[in-house]
């Protein structure tokens, strides 16, 4: 198999080096950055462009698209007509245009396609979404998710401002960002009501939005808060998921999953260590390209992926 990352940032190269490791030897970059081309071309030994039409002239089966949010929907158009089973980041865009017609296109030429969702293949959410699906805690009646970190550390060899999480020309912005409303979905199911306030905090130069406070009301009838921001400087991810019979919990800084039950005067405590953060990273790209190759479903197909950009963009808009 052949594959072409287009965009080749933090996140491109991440991709590139794991699919060297798990044997994907024709590789292809594309990106405008001479500086980045000449970094992927040294480390991987292999050819990049500063034009897509240059990488996509060499017939890759597969593209992945790792570039600023804003063009993730046009580039996996143009690679989707040409014929590429597609792995984009998330989100999936920032605008409902041209969504549908790419849903077609990828229906219509059969392609493969999941939209970056790294956690969902961490053991955590796969221990979450199991006691879920086994209706361990009964009817869910709540959840309260909360997701934050300092931005400046996620990348700190680039100054943070120049990143596109900080700017809104390149479809940044926390309620984009973050992954926490496609998780949300993916463990309790659509939404028939949301509500959200953002706010910009002056603690950091961004010219968007660095916090999101949302009320989500699920077609079960729970009720979700979610509250994610840019600002925290001791990095949190917890979940606390409330049912009739019992709770769900996990915390990142504890490494376990809890469940209680009403019935039951121990909880049950399922060790989930964080462990090396490029394990998860790893099991998705490995479950892409069985899935390319055996014609399996995607972790995360697109169209839930435009359910989750359609409720992104309610909250962006203040609900």
């Amino acid at each position: 198999m052949k594959a072409l990352v287009v965009g080749l940032g933090s996140i491109g190269m991440r991709h590139a080096r794991n699919l060297k490791t798990l044997g994907i030897t024709e590789l292809l970059g594309a990106d405008p950055d001479a500086t980045r081309r000449q970094r992927f071309s040294s480390e991987l030994a292999a050819p990049a462009f500063s034009d897509l039409t240059d990488g996509l002239a060499k017939m890759p089966h597969l593209a992945l698209i790792c570039s600023p949010s804003a063009y993730h929907v046009h580039q996996a158009t143009v690679c989707a007509q040409a014929g590429c089973h597609l792995f984009i980041e998330k989100p999936l865009g920032v605008a409902l245009g041209g969504i549908d017609d790419l849903i077609q296109l990828i229906d219509t030429r059969s392609l493969y396609a999941h939209v970056g969702s790294n956690w969902k293949f961490h053991a955590a959410f796969r221990k979450m979404k199991q006691l879920l699906d086994e209706n361990a805690i009964g009817h869910v009646t709540g959840a309260q998710v909360l997701a934050g970190q300092w931005l400046p550390d996620w990348h700190p060899w680039e100054d943070y401002r120049q990143g596109y999480s900080a700017r809104r020309d390149l479809g940044g912005g926390i309620v984009f960002d973050g992954h926490e409303f496609d998780y949300t979905l993916w463990l309790l199911g659509p939404v028939a009501q949301a509500k959200g306030l953002t706010a910009r905090s002056d603690a950091l130069e961004t010219d968007t939005d660095n916090v999101v406070c949302a009320c989500l009301r699920l077609e079960s009838g729970a009720l979700a808060t979610i509250h994610m921001d840019y600002i925290q400087r001791i990095p949190r991810r917890r979940y606390h998921i409330s049912g009739h019979e019992g709770t769900i919990e996990w915390d990142i800084h504890d490494g376990r999953v809890m469940h209680y039950r009403f019935d039951q005067k121990t909880p049950r405590e399922f060790a989930t260590p964080l462990g090396d953060v490029n394990e998860m990273y790893l099991a998705q790209m490995q479950r892409v390209l069985d899935g390319i190759a055996s014609g399996g479903a995607p972790v995360t197909p697109i169209h839930h992926a435009a359910r989750v950009l359609d409720l992104q963009i309610q909250i962006a808009n203040n609900g």
